[in-house]
């Protein structure tokens, strides 16, 4: 599973490890039948951010979580989803659905802009966009996976820049919804790989925001969409999750940290060259 260390601007935080809604009326999923849930592990489309993927089919094994739905710039027709970098090579067809064994098409990894065995990396990010199947074409919704929050999914309404101070949230597919954090810096965050042989995979130049004396991201939760709540509840993207810190370590809590690509440089065109698609009220 992939996993990347947080090294961040912040050295006094430990680097422990990484990472790698009943919807309302927000769309009609279409539902298969061998599906007996609806949630961020049997992720019926349209698809949702904050949903787990594996590689397809696999059964239960998530590898990492889908962040958020984009729109190609150099191709309007074009949708898909957009989710870590290190976590699928190009090509890889996704998939979803635990009550299906993983038998939910999800889409196929198209773009991969990731730097590997390389100190100082500037990247970390991917496009999945879907293919054909016998459910047809995956169509990607701008609403995310939200639980424990109530209700489980919510809108994307508006995209934004993260500011110094902001509080946001992740939605990952292991720890699921995580609110609080509060933005540190915006291009002082620092991930390396804890793959063995792999740890001079490094990004830098990456948001960070800390949390106190709390639990943070898992293994699995790297690519998971980086979002403010407005004060109706709805999602404002900032960003995606590409590490962290898991913050606590046997008896002795710590702070807890999200490092994620902030959404202009996902958006640029010397990132994905997409822009996020949104719920305009």
């Amino acid at each position: 599973m992939p996993t990347k260390a947080r090294t961040g601007y912040a050295g006094a935080l430990a680097a422990v490890g990484l990472l790698c809604l009943v919807p309302m009326a927000l769309d009609a999923p279409q539902r298969p039948a061998a599906v007996a849930a609806y949630d961020r592990l049997n992720d019926v489309q349209p698809h949702r951010g904050g949903a787990g993927l594996s590689v397809f089919p696999t059964g239960t094994t998530y590898d990492c979580t889908a962040g958020f739905a984009v729109r190609s710039n150099s191709d309007p027709s074009t949708v898909g989803m957009v989710t870590a970098g290190h976590c699928f090579t190009r090509n890889r067809v996704l998939g979803s659905g635990n009550d299906a064994d993983g038998a939910i098409d999800f889409g196929a990894v198209t773009v991969v802009k990731y730097q590997k065995n390389v100190p100082n990396g500037t990247q970390d990010m991917e496009l999945i966009t879907g293919v054909p199947s016998q459910t047809g074409p995956q169509t990607y919704a701008p609403t995310l996976w939200a639980d424990p929050r109530v209700p489980s999914a919510i809108r994307v309404v508006d995209t934004g820049a993260a500011s110094l101070g902001d509080s946001v949230c992740y939605s990952g597919m292991v720890t699921r919804t995580n609110c609080g954090f509060a933005v540190q810096t915006l291009t002082g965050g620092k991930s390396c790989s804890r793959e063995p042989g792999h740890a001079n995979d490094c990004t830098i130049g990456l948001a960070e925001a800390t949390k106190p004396v709390s639990s943070g991201p898992k293994p699995g939760d790297s690519g998971s969409p980086v979002f403010k709540v407005d004060d109706k509840g709805n999602a404002i993207i900032v960003g995606m999750l590409v590490g962290g810190d898991p913050s606590r370590d046997g008896s002795s809590p710590q702070d807890a940290a999200v490092v994620f690509h902030t959404l202009q440089q996902i958006e640029s065109p010397r990132g994905l060259n997409v822009r996020a698609l949104t719920q305009r009220p």
